[in-house]
């Protein structure tokens, strides 16, 4: 043999025993290597097998930054039949493992033998390290994962992948994504979730994708392409997680956010948004648009008699009625408390809009049955029309609830439409109330005095303080027209104390004037009577003034009394411990029973001036009136006839032995200084 040939191969059986891997290929005559013949150098050491390894070159092993090395090694052995050189070989899973590399050629064929770096040896065991951490999340991820080869075929998915989509491993591999489409996207939604793995290699957003079973649910999808050291496509990585939760969620909190939590109703916010798209749809097609603005009647009674759960049942009934009687069409708002809207398009005239608010109406004659009540409640219901009273959602909301409060006035029961009319009172009415504020500053609002005189000798024995507003221009304001205002405002409050205690100091004017005996009655409005510390604000005044608390009587409205049982009784009783004498006022005109006024600690009975009207002429005012002393008698309270406008009148309560009357048959209220003159001219 050949000693040169026998040299090489010794060399290389040297190399082989030293070397990690060997491997042999074939070598035209133009220098180029063929296919890589050791499967196993492939599959020990870079992780090819099986189709993998099937026709593999060596330059395919190489990547791109080591082609120059490469073609310096094949340079090497087409010259001296033998090279060495440190390169880079791309294992399957697209890692660059470092080997000396060492080429012979042999007999046509090439024997290259290598030997792995031992940094790479580290990075190789750390690779499968980080392999098997991998594989643990891939099975245990709550993450539904897919894995498919550079076709889309699926060759991986995980155990969330089927508990998520149904669909076992099995029943998976080999299949592409598309087994999960819900045919709710269009092409071009793929095409663009394509084109951007093409461009950018990922692609990530929400998608509907369908269950094995048929349903279909949403899901946040993240897709990775995976390409090896040469650049080459691998795979397809699909991460996703179902959002049906998150999604129920979000719009768990979309409709709170627009519906009102007691009745399920749309709230105010989703109101305007439908009325502003109604407007504009209507402004095109010509139309009308009705808003009815609907307030369930004495609803505050109920609530405060039979307490607020009850109350909050029927809201849900009224509710439910209303969505009953109005069309699918039609949006029924609920606004808060016990004020509802409902929205109707689509109108020709407003005869539609009245035939809507007459069928309401007759809606709520059938009584609602609420834990054993039959409650019969009626609606007050005011309308609004587009475009004629208003071209916007706020100000279409505004007339109607003004419209609304028309209604309440014109008896209840009953619907009014907005007019021109209205929004001049409504503007009247903001003006009084700023006036009226500063009225209140400047101590404008003045108490007059009407006398009450005792029928058993004449005298006059006290007065009633009446308020009256005087306009710096002198004008005289009577509190008919403010004190309503001042009751919707809540400015009642600190005009009642104002009041209460500027009659206080009049009257003790009065006594040290000669007329010690001079009581002082003061009215009480339903919301002063119901103010916490109305007891306090007594007690302040009384000490303020150092006016006898034994000389003031408080009057107070039946409606007053049946509002809080208990607590109407425990305000009286401290007030009468404080020595004061309470009355009811306008009695015979309220809801008051004779059950609990037997209870109450009252000092006197104020007969209504309507009942004394009609005297001696009306029958059954002359029954009332004689009726009303006789009770009031037998529970020994004192009896006050108010309205006394005639000597007919006089008469008549005279002979019943009513105890004091007022009205403009003896005298209208008067300034304190008229006052204090009548009483001298009496004493004369």
């Amino acid at each position: 043999m050949d000693e040169t040939i026998q040299e090489h191969i010794h060399l290389r059986e040297a190399l082989i025993a030293l070397a990690d891997a060997h491997f042999t290929c074939s070598l035209d005559a133009d220098g180029n290597l063929g296919p890589i013949e050791d499967g196993a150098f492939l599959s020990r050491f870079l992780g090819r097998e099986g189709p993998h390894a099937e026709g593999v070159n060596l330059d395919q092993l190489v990547p791109e930054r080591d082609a120059g090395i490469l073609q310096g090694l094949l340079g090497r052995l087409a010259a001296d039949g033998q090279a060495r050189d440190t390169v880079h070989l791309v294992s399957r899973d697209g890692l660059c493992v470092a080997f000396t590399l060492v080429l012979l050629r042999e007999n046509g064929n090439v024997v290259g033998v290598l030997r792995r770096h031992a940094d790479d040896e580290t990075r190789m065991r750390a690779a499968e390290h980080e392999r098997l951490v991998a594989d643990e999340v891939y099975r245990n991820a709550i993450e539904g994962i897919t894995v498919t080869d550079s076709h889309a075929r699926i060759l991986f998915v995980n155990p969330a992948f089927s508990k998520i989509t149904g669909y076992t491993a099995e029943e998976a591999l080999g299949q592409t994504p598309s087994i999960l489409k819900s045919h709710l996207h269009d092409q071009a939604f793929y095409k663009a979730m394509w084109q951007a793995l093409i461009n950018h290699g990922q692609w990530e957003g929400e998608i509907w994708n369908r269950r094995k079973n048929g349903e279909v649910y949403p899901e946040w999808l993240s897709i990775s392409s995976v390409r090896d050291g040469l650049g080459k496509l691998q795979r397809y990585v699909a991460v996703f997680h179902d959002i049906t939760e998150i999604k129920a969620s979000q719009e768990k909190v979309r409709h709170q956010a627009h519906h009102d939590v007691l009745t399920g109703l749309p709230n105010r916010l989703l109101l305007k948004d439908r009325l502003a798209t109604s407007l504009t749809h209507m402004a095109r097609s010509g139309q009308k648009v009705a808003l009815l603005f609907m307030d369930v009647d004495n609803f505050k009674h109920i609530n405060d008699s039979l307490g607020h759960p009850l109350g909050d049942l029927l809201l849900q009934a009224v509710a439910a009625r209303l969505k009953e009687v109005m069309r699918d069409d039609d949006t029924v708002a609920r606004l808060g408390g016990d004020e509802f809207v409902i929205l109707v398009e689509a109108l020709e005239s407003e005869n539609l809009a009245i035939a809507t608010a007459m069928r309401l109406l007759e809606a709520f004659r059938v009584p609602f049955h609420i834990k054993g009540h039959a409650l019969t409640v009626t609606p007050s219901v005011g309308i609004a029309l587009y475009p004629d009273d208003g071209d916007d959602a706020e100000t279409l909301i505004k007339n109607a609830d003004m419209a609304m409060y028309r209604a309440k006035e014109k008896g209840r029961n009953t619907f009014q439409l907005y007019t021109s009319a209205l929004n001049e009172r409504a503007v009247r009415r903001m003006t009084m109330e700023g006036e009226l504020r500063k009225a209140l500053e400047r101590g404008d609002i003045q108490p007059w005095f009407q006398p009450r005189v005792g029928l058993r000798n004449g005298s006059v024995v006290g007065s009633e303080a009446l308020a009256r507003w005087i306009k710096p221009d002198g004008t005289v304001i009577s509190p008919g027209e403010f004190i309503p205002l001042a009751e919707e405002t809540g400015l009642i409050l600190p005009l009642g104390e104002q009041i209460l205690e500027q009659a206080c100091r009049r009257v003790r004017a009065f006594q040290d004037a000669g007329f010690p005996e001079q009581y002082v009655s003061v009215n009480l409005s339903p919301r002063q009577f119901r103010q916490k510390d109305l007891v306090g604000m007594v007690e302040r005044v009384l000490q303020r003034t150092g006016f006898d608390s034994r000389l003031l009587e408080l009057e107070i409205t039946e409606s007053s009394l049946v509002q809080d049982i208990d607590q109407t009784m425990a305000t009286l009783r401290r007030l009468r411990e404080m020595g004061l004498a309470v009355a009811i006022d306008d009695f015979g005109t309220g809801y008051s029973s004779l059950a609990y006024l037997k209870h109450f600690p009252l000092g006197a009975l104020k007969i209504d001036q309507s009942f004394i009207r009609g005297i001696p002429t009306d029958p059954s005012d002359i029954a009332i009136t004689t009726t009303i002393i006789s009770m009031a008698q037998s529970l020994n309270l004192k009896v006050i006839a108010e309205g006394v406008e005639t000597l007919q009148q006089l008469n008549f309560i005279l002979g019943l032995r009513c105890d004091e009357y007022q009205g403009y048959y003896f005298s209208k209220p008067l300034p304190p200084e008229a006052y204090l003159e009548l009483l001298r001219q009496r004493k004369l």
